[in-house]
């Protein structure tokens, strides 16, 4: 089969963090992906966001810019709102015909979110990739996937990758407080947030 082994790791980033840059290259290590592309949502489907999707677009950028494995990708920005996970793919397998796709999600967000679609977006990949969180019982995932057919759950892989337990709101947090979130994200990032006074 040609084309590229891609995998999927979207997301609000607001802001993107080490935890989420770590995620893509464990992940992309222990499964042999050949890219992964970053795809921040603009107006996702189950949360609220707190930076505009320029500033989280343009933190995205800055934080993969030196990583070559590394790829931002727009289509969810562009996405009417509110943006699912499987109208997002549709519109990536238009601009990417011959790549097979591999979503990455912790098991936390898929196993207690509600996923609608579930079954367009696990047909839409070769594997979704599913990476071990502390605290979260594999077989929470079971319920989740539970009514699919058993070919599309068999898509679904559990990877054992060393995870940070880091989050977006643990980062606006410590912004708003007046307090240092270096090491946390890319100096690039908080320098960003900085200038911009963003979180505050």
């Amino acid at each position: 089969m040609s084309g590229e082994r891609i995998g999927l790791l979207g997301g609000t980033f607001d802001p993107i963090h080490i935890g989420h840059l770590h995620l893509a290259q464990a992940v992309a290590d222990v499964a042999a992906l050949d890219k992964v592309l970053f795809i921040p949502v603009g107006s996702p489907a189950h949360r609220e966001t707190h930076a505009p999707a320029d500033d989280r677009k343009e933190m995205t950028q800055l934080a993969i810019a030196r990583n070559a494995r590394f790829e931002f990708d727009g289509t969810a920005l562009e996405q009417p709102a509110p943006a699912y996970t499987a109208d997002t793919l549709a519109l990536l397998r238009e601009k990417r015909p011959h790549d097979r796709f591999c979503f990455i999600a912790c098991i936390d967000s898929l196993a207690r979110s509600r996923w609608r679609r579930l079954d367009e977006v696990a047909a839409a990949l070769e594997k979704f990739y599913v990476a071990r969180r502390e605290g979260v019982d594999v077989a929470e995932l079971a319920p989740t996937i539970a009514d699919l057919n058993p070919e599309l759950r068999a898509r679904f892989e559990i990877v054992d990758v060393s995870l940070m337990d880091l989050s977006s709101t643990e980062i606006r947090a410590l912004v708003k407080a007046g307090r240092s979130i270096r090491y946390l994200v890319p100096d690039v990032v908080a320098g960003y947030i900085a200038d911009r006074s963003l979180y505050r």
